[in-house]
């Protein structure tokens, strides 16, 4: 029952030493801006080594207002550059 969430593959999570529902950021990084989303549980999912998947529009301010679609113009939200940090408060 929570859609702050961020699902990783179990790989991932080891080699960044991350537990399952550890409290993490999310950055994103887009042409030298950074833009965060705060305090996401990080739980483990079949999911490619390297990508993560949350839910929208919980991660909404992850997508820069500079990447678009070519032809619609609107804000390309499917492939976002992102890390996954520790929470700064835990």
């Amino acid at each position: 029952n929570e859609r702050r969430v961020v699902l990783m593959n179990s790989e991932d999570m080891a080699n960044q030493q991350l537990d399952m529902l550890n409290v993490v950021d999310l950055v994103s990084h887009f042409k030298g801006e950074k833009r965060r989303a705060e305090r996401f549980l990080v739980v483990p999912y079949d999911i490619p080594q390297g990508n993560v998947a949350t839910y929208f529009p919980e991660a909404n301010v992850l997508v820069p207002l500079g990447l678009t679609a070519d032809k619609s113009n609107t804000p390309a939200s499917k492939s976002v550059e992102v890390s996954v940090e520790l929470a700064r408060d835990t």
